[in-house]
């Protein structure tokens, strides 16, 4: 990018898309679903943010102008948590679709229903011991984190408990990148994590090629080497991905939906008298509160598009649930409504950039509120007022904690 780029600024929006906008997006969305694409300004810089849904659709579908793979360009550093690794979230087709190919047997229907009934199993037993509290427990600490490090990293992953902390730890290090000022150097502390991963997989790939076992690690290095052996790097990003980025999803929905159902008493009433809502419970807390915050893309070349000016290498945010918002598309959108079937949004991407884990997300959601909800019947917010705390990567709209009731 050069020094100085002419663009017009009748476009900027002044709004702190990673900030205040994330925090309480229900108020931004609504209009923004409507709205051309239009720039924010980052460190003085112009980025540009694509919300409507058809134009959204065709930023996944067009790799010839929108591309998935990283460029420089100031005031992007806190979106650089992947180093360089050859992760999927930063490879277009055909690199995107190898990638994905490696991933998909952690999340095929057949491995899905291998590990339903330990996800089953898992969650009975949290449920125990929060009703053995008898009074109150939250929902992200004591239900919904110790899920998802145990169904990634346990059941998806098939990683021994003891070596859970090293993705872990990555993981968390990952929140650092959302209050990154720009210009800031990556913390230390997330570059030692970084490092005990990618040697913990460098070790992992050399046992499993020596001494294969029936579990996913060994069939990626088994389907790679047929082709050509799988570097350090490939299973790394391979293994980060399957972790970091399905910790979000498998975290935050059944966290979220706990949120909007005890908050609408009305609706919680519905879901108990009706179990055939649990889907829709589901999928209406995806639309309000989606875990994915932007999908990022980058112009490769200078174009207009939809009355904005592009630039070689300029970042282009989707923000997911924007197009959720849209009331032409879903009446009423600010309303929590677990009968609505608001059909194909975009709130996972979109193509051959769909969310692999999408399945995987919805099942221990299901399973889980089905549980919570059967077992309390007086479950409600500890406090009717509360208002999550968000949390997570510059990309991840996470939740904090969900502070319930259950005596």
């Amino acid at each position: 990018m050069s020094e100085v780029i002419a663009f017009d600024r009748s476009k900027i929006v002044d709004a702190d898309v990673f900030g205040a906008v994330k925090r309480n997006p229900e108020r931004y969305l609504v209009e923004w679903s409507r709205r051309a694409p239009f720039y924010v300004l980052v460190d003085g810089r112009p980025q540009a943010v694509v919300n409507r849904y058809e134009d959204q659709k065709i930023v996944y579908e067009d790799f010839d102008r929108f591309s998935s793979a990283k460029r420089r360009w100031p005031g992007t550093e806190m979106f650089y948590y992947y180093r360089g690794l050859p992760v999927i979230t930063d490879n277009d087709p055909p690199a995107q679709i190898r990638l994905r190919r490696l991933m998909a047997p952690a999340f095929s229907p057949r491995k899905l229903s291998q590990i339903e009934a330990g996800v089953r199993a898992f969650i009975a037993e949290r449920i125990d011991r929060i009703a053995a509290t008898g009074g109150r427990f939250d929902a992200v600490a004591d239900l919904s984190h110790p899920l998802a490090a145990r169904v990634l990293l346990g059941f998806c992953l098939d990683l021994p408990e003891e070596d859970w902390p090293i993705f872990v730890r990555i993981a968390k290090g990952m929140a650092a990148f959302g209050v990154m000022k720009p210009g800031a150097a990556t913390p230390q502390e997330y570059l030692d994590a970084w490092e005990a991963g990618r040697a913990y997989c460098e070790r992992l790939i050399d046992s499993r090629r020596r001494e294969p076992r029936d579990d996913v690690v060994s069939n990626i290095v088994a389907a790679c080497d047929k082709e050509s052996r799988i570097s350090t790097e490939e299973m790394f990003a391979t293994m980060l991905v399957l972790y970091t980025a399905g910790f979000g999803g498998v975290t935050n929905t059944p966290a979220y939906a706990l949120w909007r159902l005890c908050r609408d008493p009305e609706q919680l009433a519905a879901l108990r008298a009706d179990p055939a809502l649990l889907p829709g419970a589901v999928a209406e807390a995806v639309r309000m509160d989606t875990n994915a915050w932007t999908t990022l893309r980058w112009a490769t070349r200078d174009f207009e598009f939809e009355g904005l000016d592009f630039f070689d290498g300029m970042p282009i945010h989707l923000i997911c649930a924007a197009p959720n918002y849209d009331p032409t598309l879903v009446p009423d959108p600010g309303r929590f409504d677990i009968t609505r079937k608001p059909g194909d949004l975009v709130s996972f991407g979109h193509g051959v950039h769909h969310c692999i884990g999408l399945g995987l997300a919805k099942m221990t959601s299901r399973i889980a509120l089905a549980a919570v909800v059967e077992r309390f019947p007086n479950l409600r917010l500890a406090d009717p007022e509360f208002q999550p705390e968000v949390t997570g990567g510059p990309k991840e709209r996470g939740i904090k904690s969900v502070p319930l009731r259950i005596d």
